[in-house]
């Protein structure tokens, strides 16, 4: 089973454009892999900050030098903000 397609309009910058038109694949499929990537990169940003939320309410705050160091860290592998 297939995922559906929808297609809508995009502005983007032509610098942008330029270097993807560089590469075989279609815009459109890069262009959906980069979404998808950072799509997903939010979704496990979202899952760290709860699960940091729920270690806070049943410990209280991570604000240790060692807390902080380690929620850094885990963002960073994560691709989100350190």
């Amino acid at each position: 089973m297939g995922v559906t397609k929808r297609k809508v309009s995009l502005t983007l910058d032509d610098d942008l454009i330029v270097a993807l038109e560089q590469d075989d694949e279609t815009l459109s499929a890069q262009i959906n892999e980069a979404v998808r990537v950072e799509v997903d990169r939010r979704r496990r940003e979202l899952h760290l900050r709860a699960l940091i939320a729920r270690i806070e309410s049943e410990d209280g705050p991570l604000d240790s030098a060692e807390d902080e160091a380690a929620i850094a860290r885990y963002m960073r592998l994560l691709g989100g903000p350190a």
